[in-house]
């Protein structure tokens, strides 16, 4: 009897405080995306990343950031559980794909997607026609399917060539392998300049439809449902005493 008291204190002395004590880890993939995120060679920051610290503060919820490219992040979210993604855009085919934890920004008439090119010279051949242009994107990228579901509108089939970054795509259209890029507004040139290109030799063309629900924190979906539901209630919480906004407005201050 002794025997047995001995080793239900020993068990409940070693195994049960570990799992007491045992943190769920997070990690979480980012890319360079001013205010949300912002990285450098030695720094990940933003105000993603003070949501995300603050709303884990005090919690049994450890959470790891790294940069890698934005592909393989959206690939590896797909197939493991416990992965963060700092900003994803919610469309309609990604709604089953993840958890959708905090939305970050609503997606806005003003938000234009637009198809750019290099600037014809009187020399070059006219415009590129939509129905056989190829265009450079990257590879899981949200806008693919905005292209896609836009071009066979018009009764087109989309050529789409994938690569791997954004910077990728960028050297694609510089070196003349494809006829457009899809992007945003042009608000930050820094981004092309760095490569060594100048933003002057560029030109917006037709604007494609944006169906996109937002830009969101998202979970993976293979996650435990409880433990989403735990940081999920977490963020809720920031968001409605206010302090989402005030962490977004401050960081959007200091990057104009």
């Amino acid at each position: 009897m002794k025997y047995i008291l001995t080793l239900s204190m020993f068990y409940l002395a070693t195994i049960t405080p570990l799992h007491i004590l045992a943190k769920d880890e997070l990690i979480a993939y980012v890319e360079n995306l001013p205010p949300s995120v912002i990285v450098s060679e030695d720094n990940i920051s933003g105000a993603v990343i003070d949501i995300l610290t603050e709303a884990l503060r005090h919690s049994d919820i450890s959470i790891d950031y790294q940069h890698i490219n934005w592909s393989r992040a959206l690939y590896e979210s797909k197939s493991k559980a416990n992965i963060v993604l700092t900003g994803l855009n919610r469309t309609l085919d990604r709604e089953e794909q993840f958890y959708w934890l905090l939305q970050l920004s609503k997606a806005t008439e003003r938000q234009g997607i637009y198809l750019w090119q290099l600037k014809k010279t009187q020399a070059d051949e006219k415009q590129k026609s939509l129905n056989d242009a190829v265009v450079a994107m990257v590879q899981g990228d949200h806008k693919i399917q905005y292209y896609r579901d836009y071009i066979e509108s018009l009764g087109f089939k989309a050529n789409i060539y994938e690569v791997g970054s954004r910077e990728q795509v960028i050297h694609m259209l510089f070196k003349g392998r494809v006829d457009y890029i899809l992007g945003g507004e042009l608000n930050r040139p820094w981004h092309v300049e760095a490569l060594g290109y100048d933003i002057a030799m560029i030109e917006r063309g037709p604007k494609i439809p944006n169906t996109s629900r937002g830009l969101y924190i998202a979970i993976s979906r293979k996650t435990d449902i409880n433990l989403v539901h735990k940081i999920e209630g977490r963020l809720v919480e920031l968001a409605k005493n206010g302090r989402v906004s005030e962490i977004m407005a401050a960081w959007s201050k200091q990057i104009k």
